[in-house]
C-alpha cells in the first residue's frame, strides 16, 4: 500500500530531501510530503506539481483519488471562510457530481475536465454574479474546457479506447452522458460521494498525525475539521445549487451537440476550416491566457520592438519578403531589423523544437543566445514565440559544414501581438537568425536533446508527451533535393 501511495504522491510534489536521504525511513518526512500534497496550491512550501488529467491518471493507483481529495479540501477551505458564498458551494457541487458512480471511466475523465473549468469560473466569481447568469457568465471557461477536451480526445490512449467502445461521435456520446448525469443530480447521491472522500481524507490525515510532530498533526486535524464542518452544512446548501447546476449541465450538453455538428459540417463551395487552423489556435490560446496568464506574456498596447515595415533584400540571401517562397514568406515581420550575415563553417546554430515540428526550418539562434536562456518563459518572451507556433520541449543544433558560409538574416526579434484585437503581446528583442532550410544538410544536424523545460505552458494542461520524450529528428522533405538520401543522426 505504501509503495502505491508514494508513487501517487510523486505525481504532485517531489519527495522532501529528508525522505530521500533517510532511505524512506524518516516517517516525519513522509507525513510532511502527504501534508504538502493534500494542501495543493495552499501550501506555501509546495514544490512544482505534476497535474495529470483524464484516463492517464486512472491507470496509476491512488493518483485520481488523491486529486479528488485535494479538490474537496480546497473547496471546503473556501466555503469555511465564507459559507454564504453560493459560488463556493457550486464549485463543491461540480467536484462531487463528476464522482457520482454513474459514468464509465472514459466518460468520467472527460466530464472531470469540463467540470473543472466550471469550478474555475465559480471559484473566481463574486456574489454580484447571479445564479441565473451562470451559463452566460461562464462561456469563456466552457470554451477553454472544450479546448482541453479536444486535446484529451486526440490523445492516443483515448482514441484507442473510443475505438474499442465503437464510439464514432464522441461529442454526441458525451453530451448524452452529461444529460444522464444531470438527470441523476440528487443531494443524497452527492452526500454519499462527499462521505467517501471524507473517509479517504481521514485515512491520510491519520498517517500524518501518526508520523508528524504535534504542530503538523494539529494543522492536519484542523483541515479535517474544516471539511467536516462543511459536511454538516452541505445538505441544505447543495439543495440550493442543484437547479442552477442542472441547467448549466443541460446547456453544456447542448454545447457538446453543437461541437458534434461542427465536426461533421461541410460547407458547399468552400474549403472546410480545419480545427487546427492558426486563427482558431490563436483564439484557443487567448482563452487560456485569459484564465491563466503566464509570466512570459504582457497585457499591453505597447510593442517594445516594432516589426520591420519593409522586407530587406540582398542578392543571394534568403527572400523573406511577402513574395518569398515557403517557409520564408513574410518572415521579415518577425524582425525588428535584419542584417545579412554569413555564418562561417564550423559554427553551431541552435533551434528549439516541439516533438512534432521539423528540424530543417527557418528560425535559429547562435549558441550564446541559447545558453543565455534561463527557462521556457525566457525563450517565449525574448524570442516572441507563441505557444501555438511551437510547443517547445526539445532542441537541435546545426553545424555549418566545411566550404561556403551559410547566408542568413540576423537581428532582434520583433514584438508579437497574439491577434489584431488582442492586448496579449510577447516582448521580443533577442537576436534571432533566419536561414533558407533548402540550404541545410540533414547530416550536419545533431540528435535532438531535451530542453528540460517541459512541454506544458498552462496549469492543468493535458500533456500528450507525458513520460520520457522520444527525441526523434524530423525532416521536412519538401526542402530537400528530389534525389537526396536522408541520413539522420544516430
Amino acid at each position: 500500500m505504501w509503495d502505491e501511495l508514494e508513487n501517487a504522491l510523486a505525481w504532485y510534489a517531489a519527495a522532501p530531501v529528508r525522505w530521500v536521504d533517510s532511505a524512506r525511513q524518516d516517517l516525519s518526512a513522509a507525513a510532511e510530503w502527504i501534508w504538502i500534497v493534500l494542501q495543493g496550491d495552499f501550501a506555501d512550501e509546495q514544490s512544482t506539481a505534476q497535474i495529470v488529467t483524464g484516463t492517464v491518471i486512472s491507470m496509476i493507483p491512488l493518483v485520481d483519488q488523491i486529486c479528488d481529495v485535494r479538490d474537496l479540501a480546497a473547496n471546503c477551505k473556501k466555503i469555511n471562510a465564507d459559507s454564504s458564498n453560493t459560488w463556493a458551494w457550486v464549485a463543491l457541487l461540480l467536484t462531487l457530481v463528476g464522482l457520482i458512480p454513474l459514468l464509465g471511466s472514459l466518460a468520467k475523465g472527460c466530464c472531470k475536465i469540463l467540470f473543472a473549468y466550471g469550478r474555475k469560473f465559480a471559484a473566481k466569481s463574486d456574489k454580484a454574479v447571479k445564479m441565473e447568469q451562470f451559463w452566460e457568465a461562464s462561456r469563456s471557461y466552457v470554451d477553454a474546457g472544450i479546448l482541453k477536451l479536444n486535446q484529451h480526445l486526440q490523445s492516443p490512449v483515448v482514441r484507442r479506447t473510443l475505438n474499442s467502445l465503437n464510439i464514432l461521435e464522441p461529442y454526441r456520446w458525451l453530451a448524452d452522458e452529461v444529460r444522464r448525469l444531470a438527470a441523476a443530480l440528487d443531494v443524497g447521491e452527492l452526500l454519499k460521494v462527499f462521505d467517501q472522500l471524507i473517509d479517504s481524507l481521514r485515512e491520510l490525515i491519520e498517517l500524518i498525525q501518526r508520523w508528524s510532530d504535534a504542530a503538523m498533526a494539529t494543522r492536519a486535524g484542523q483541515m479535517l475539521e474544516t471539511v467536516l464542518n462543511v459536511r454538516r452544512m452541505a445538505h441544505a446548501k447543495l439543495e440550493e445549487c442543484i437547479r442552477p447546476v442542472h441547467d448549466w449541465m443541460e446547456k453544456l450538453a447542448r454545447r457538446l451537440d453543437i461541437e458534434a455538428d461542427m465536426s461533421h459540417r461541410a460547407r458547399v463551395g468552400a474549403v472546410n476550416v480545419h480545427p487546427n487552423t492558426p486563427a482558431l489556435q490563436a483564439a484557443n490560446d487567448a482563452i487560456e491566457l485569459d484564465l491563466n496568464k503566464p509570466g512570459w506574456v504582457d497585457k499591453t498596447e505597447r510593442l517594445v520592438h516594432k516589426a520591420m515595415e519593409e522586407a530587406p533584400s540582398k542578392s543571394g540571401w534568403p527572400d523573406i519578403s511577402a513574395s518569398g517562397p515557403d517557409p520564408l514568406k513574410d518572415l521579415y515581420k518577425t524582425f525588428k531589423d535584419a542584417t545579412p550575415v554569413p555564418i562561417p563553417p564550423g559554427e553551431k546554430l541552435y533551434r528549439v523544437v516541439a516533438p512534432g515540428s521539423n528540424d530543417n526550418a527557418g528560425h535559429w539562434m547562435r549558441e550564446a543566445e541559447f545558453l543565455a536562456l534561463k527557462n521556457r518563459d525566457d525563450w517565449r518572451r525574448r524570442f516572441a514565440v507563441w505557444r501555438y507556433w511551437n510547443r517547445n520541449g526539445e532542441y537541435v543544433t546545426y553545424t555549418v559544414p566545411p566550404g561556403q558560409s551559410l547566408k542568413a538574416w540576423e537581428g532582434p526579434a520583433a514584438s508579437q501581438q497574439l491577434r489584431k484585437d488582442s492586448l496579449y503581446v510577447l516582448e521580443g528583442g533577442a537576436m534571432q537568425i533566419v536561414v533558407d532550410p533548402r540550404e541545410l544538410q540533414p547530416v550536419y544536424l545533431s540528435k535532438r536533446q531535451p530542453t528540460n523545460w517541459g512541454y506544458r505552458d498552462f496549469p492543468g494542461e493535458s500533456d500528450e508527451f507525458l513520460g520520457l520524450p522520444k527525441l526523434t529528428n524530423k525532416i521536412d522533405r519538401r526542402y530537400l533535393p528530389p534525389d537526396h538520401k536522408l541520413d539522420l543522426p544516430e
